[in-house]
């Protein structure tokens, strides 16, 4: 057999494993802001952005999404699907520029569009009321850890 035709199918099932590996186990890390460590999944792909933590019915304590842009912008994000508030922390590199505290999930058609008040390129949501319960503060340093 031709070894560039093993080649090609070999990467294609290489291709295929990874896709079905990665939808079933996404990207995960942590963060540290305050010494508090916050477990992370992270969202990097449209799709991954636009489902977020819709869905869910729950979010265990220091755990929540990390949302990674590669440019800084105003993104409005939006609670579709949502079954339980959330704080969003708006980062610009490392640094916290806004926070936006316990927005609800929808009630009826009302979406809750939030969105910072600064150009950011990251964000985090967290459980509503983690962002008072660990004294997190616009102005803080979040590092990110794998």
């Amino acid at each position: 057999m031709n070894p560039k035709i093993i080649i090609l199918v070999g990467l294609f099932l290489l291709s295929i494993f990874s896709f079905w590996f990665y939808t079933r186990h996404p990207l995960s890390g942590t963060v540290t802001i305050k010494n508090t460590i916050f477990i992370v999944d992270v969202a990097v792909t449209n799709i991954e952005k636009e489902k977020g933590l819709g869905y869910r019915k729950n979010l265990e304590p220091k755990h929540g999404m990390l949302f990674v842009y590669d440019h800084q912008e105003i993104f409005p994000f939006w609670m579709k699907g949502m079954n339980f508030p959330l704080d969003f922390i708006w980062l610009q590199g490392n640094i916290i520029v806004d926070i936006t505290k316990n927005v609800q999930p929808p009630n009826g058609l009302d979406m809750h569009v939030v969105k910072p008040t600064v150009k950011v390129d990251k964000i985090l949501e967290l459980n509503a009321g983690e962002v008072d319960a660990y004294n997190i503060k616009i102005g803080d340093t979040v590092l990110y850890n794998k």
